[in-house]
């Protein structure tokens, strides 16, 4: 008869635990670069036949947004709307509050004898402004909800992009994003070549890398940034609001509310299907999700989460490895409670679904043996 004892023995490995948490304010995980941009309109988690959805949207504001962005373009919210909608704004009331706050800033510049007419001067006044008026709390990695930047005054490099890039482009300039592992900056595009903007970094007078003009490669301008630029990719205002979404994501994980680290990564890749960090977030989201389950024995539904993960990629190597070790797991509770038939139902089920798995067959031998002849 299979003992629990035997069972036990089987169950030698662990689970392959993945943390792959990174915010877009300091170096996200080794081996994690950012891919190339993608479609907008690529289908972002899962096969057409098997596509899992994580993302469903938290109201009618949020669902507006998503659903402007599908075509890689907004024509119904702004690049500000759109990050403060990221940032968890849900009615347009308040929407409408925090945006009548900046377009406060833009009119404040407008209306100042601040503002020269030749670019880089007027990128700097826009730079400063920022730091004088609105950044006044210094720096925090807690804070890229836009919101919270405009009441308190602190800022993180997403936040601070965002909305350096908004007033800009209110005021006249052309200017992206930057995203690099780790980090964000803006760009402007002068005359004369791109203009990269440090916006962490306080003192536009100070700054050690702001050469007198900008060379034809383009002139840092900042504090030496978290990030490499050597594989920066510029990035629109949705893949900026999605950056928006991945940190919201890190902070639910760390907080293991994994509902809602998955939602978030899921709608960050919504709005960016190539942000390879965001998407290796998502898998390791479900992954430690899943482990969860198992270690509190809600096998089924460890079970059921790991099969929604590999419909999304199924070459995960992580999903594979605990759906074996779950089963494991399970099996052993099973051959305790004496239900040893049942355990052996569910394995030729799982082996059903991964027959190539070598250590999931002799787990099922094993079990069968067991069984009263």
């Amino acid at each position: 008869m299979f003992s629990p004892r035997r069972c036990s023995a089987i169950v030698s490995c662990v689970f392959a635990l993945l943390v792959l948490t990174a915010s877009w304010s300091y170096a996200p995980a080794a081996g994690l670069e950012p891919a190339r941009p993608a479609a907008a309109t690529a289908t972002f988690l899962g096969s057409d036949s098997k596509r899992v959805d994580f993302g469903v949207p938290n109201s009618p504001l949020e669902k507006q947004l998503l659903d402007d962005a599908a075509d890689g373009r907004l024509d119904r919210f702004s690049p500000l709307d759109a990050a403060l909608v990221a940032g968890g704004i849900t009615t347009r009331d308040e929407l409408d509050r925090y945006r009548r706050k900046a377009d406060a800033l833009v009119e404040r510049l407008q209306d100042s004898d601040e503002l020269p007419e030749e670019p880089r001067p007027r990128a700097e006044a826009i730079f400063n402004f920022l730091h004088r008026e609105i950044f006044c709390g210094g720096y925090d990695l807690a804070y890229t909800d836009l919101r919270r930047v405009l009441d308190e005054g602190r800022f993180n490099c997403v936040s601070a992009t965002v909305l350096f890039n908004y007033l800009a482009e209110r005021l006249g300039l052309r200017c992206c994003g930057l995203e690099m592992p780790g980090h964000a900056m803006s760009r402007v595009r002068l005359p004369e070549g791109p203009l990269d903007i440090e916006n962490t970094y306080s003192r536009w007078q100070e700054l050690p890398d702001a050469p007198s003009a900008p060379t034809a490669r383009g002139a840092a301008i900042g504090a030496a940034t978290s990030g490499d630029r050597s594989k920066a990719r510029e990035v629109s205002p949705i893949q900026l609001a999605a950056m928006v979404y991945y940190n919201r994501g890190v902070d639910r994980l760390a907080a293991k509310r994994f509902d809602e680290a998955a939602a978030a990564n899921a709608k960050a890749l919504r709005l960016d299907p190539g942000n390879a960090v965001a998407r290796q977030n998502f898998l390791a989201t479900l992954n430690n999700w899943s482990i969860e389950l198992g270690n509190a024995g809600r096998f089924g539904e460890s079970v059921a989460l790991l099969r929604r993960g590999l419909a999304v990629d199924p070459h995960f190597a992580a999903f594979a490895q605990n759906y074996v070790h779950v089963h494991r797991l399970w099996v052993e509770q099973l051959c305790r409670q004496q239900r040893t038939a049942e355990a052996a139902k569910l394995l030729a089920q799982a082996v059903a679904e991964m027959p190539d798995r070598e250590d999931l067959r002799r787990i099922e031998s094993d079990v069968r043996r067991s069984l009263p002849r």
